[in-house]
């Protein structure tokens, strides 16, 4: 019986988790990543998964690695909460499945805090001789057998019966494979990084609320603990700001060895995840370009001022207490709806074909959704003997119709709250 070979583009959470599925289901794949090493760049702390995300790693990852994950997650209290620039209360809400829950498992909900890194570990685990790192895309193009030539900028070529673009916003499969497709800058600006938190106070927030009550000027508001996320809003068209608590039941460089020994797990503290965002033509923001060569210190320095004297103080509390050294700039992305397109040897997942913005925290979990989709349909096409592409038009089918119902609702929800286009 013939094994077909799936060459995945990128490396990020979607194409590990499509690599894991893929092989324990009898494919051969190999992920190629144009960065030279996992941590040549920031990639973020703090994801949160929802049943969406979490169902799609469960189905694709080995039993003990889904294990190990959420034995290194944080689960803090699952609610979003919506403040205004004086903390009064505008929304407070269970977290719940994205538009369309049918992917879920039929569980009661749940969602968990995942500190980036520490799932990238995970899911690299068992691909050390899958992932084949500094391996730009240059081309690809269809043989006359159906199948996919792909020529990287090293010189290096590989031949596969489907390429899956897992490259992320700036796909350079997408590029190739649908021109015509539009991802659009959504006239948002953040800048992003930690607040670590003492490991002595941080444990259930008990010291945090004393030190509160005592009235010490290095407590830590004790309204930050209570949601798995809260944005704080200065209205559409002002800066916000969001913060999301990572404290971990165990510390993932002990849960590790408890649950998974063989698996190597960096240690982490725990900590706030926190983003400030503002409107790219709000005056105080310069272009990206510019924003993109500003340190630590100077990003710190810029969201204070994009905060101004009426804040919270609560909120100015929280910035003074951000880490320089882990600030660094993003630019928010949301992608135009595709229509339908002829199915081939080719395909998309994650943010390389909906990109959205983050204010529904979809983005890693629709990715994963994608990932355990498009692993489903294969395998069932491998087992039945049907035409790989036949799989492949049913995942894009099923994929389109409801990840880019979630990019419109991230895009009317981000337009509400912090002044997305």
């Amino acid at each position: 019986m013939h094994q077909h070979r799936v060459i995945i583009i990128g490396a990020g959470l979607g194409g590990l988790t499509l690599a894991h599925g893929l092989r324990a289901r009898g494919f051969d794949v190999a992920v190629y990543e144009r960065d030279p090493h996992p941590d040549h760049r920031p990639q973020g702390y703090r994801v949160q998964l929802d049943e969406p995300g979490l169902a799609g790693l469960e189905s694709c990852l080995p039993e003990h690695l889904f294990r190990l994950g959420l034995a290194t997650a944080a689960s803090p209290p699952a609610r979003v909460s919506v403040r205004d620039r004086h903390l009064g209360v505008l929304g407070d809400r269970p977290t719940a499945p994205g538009p369309d829950p049918s992917g879920s498992t039929g569980r009661p909900h749940r969602s968990y805090a995942f500190n980036r890194p520490t799932l990238r570990q995970i899911l690299l685990f068992g691909l050390e001789s899958t992932v084949r790192y500094g391996a730009e895309l240059l081309s690809w193009e269809r043989r006359q057998d159906g199948t996919v030539a792909a020529r990287f900028t090293d010189g290096r070529s590989a031949n596969a019966d489907l390429l899956v673009g897992a490259d992320g916003v700036g796909s350079a499969v997408r590029a190739l494979l649908l021109p015509q497709a539009r991802v659009e800058d959504a006239g948002l600006r953040l800048i992003y990084g930690r607040i670590p938190l003492d490991p002595r106070a941080a444990r259930a927030g008990e010291a945090d609320r004393a030190a509160e009550a005592d009235g010490s000027a290095d407590a830590l508001p004790p309204w930050v603990f209570d949601s798995i996320f809260t944005v704080v809003t200065g209205g559409p068209g002002s800066p916000h700001v969001g913060f999301g608590p990572v404290r971990f039941d165990r510390p993932p460089g002990e849960a590790g060895p408890a649950h998974s020994p063989a698996v190597p797990i960096a240690p982490v503290g725990d900590y706030i995840a926190c983003m400030v965002g503002a409107p790219a033509d709000h005056p105080d923001v310069p272009p990206f370009p510019e924003l993109r060569g500003l340190g630590g210190p100077a990003l710190r320095e810029l969201a204070g001022r994009l905060m101004g004297d009426d804040w919270h103080p609560d909120v100015h509390r929280l910035l003074a207490h951000w880490d320089p050294s882990s600030l660094f700039p993003l630019r928010v992305s949301t992608a135009r709806p595709v229509p339908p397109w002829e199915a081939g040897p080719v395909t998309l997942l994650g943010d390389a074909i909906h990109a959205m913005s983050p204010v529904l925290a979809m983005g890693a979990n629709t990715a994963i959704r994608d990932a355990a989709e498009l692993t489903r349909t294969l395998a069932v096409a491998a087992d039945s003997r049907t035409p790989l592409v036949d799989a492949v038009r049913a995942y894009e089918l099923r994929m389109t119709e409801y990840a880019f119902p979630i990019v419109a609702a991230s895009q009317r929800t981000g337009r509400q709250r912090i002044g997305q286009q």
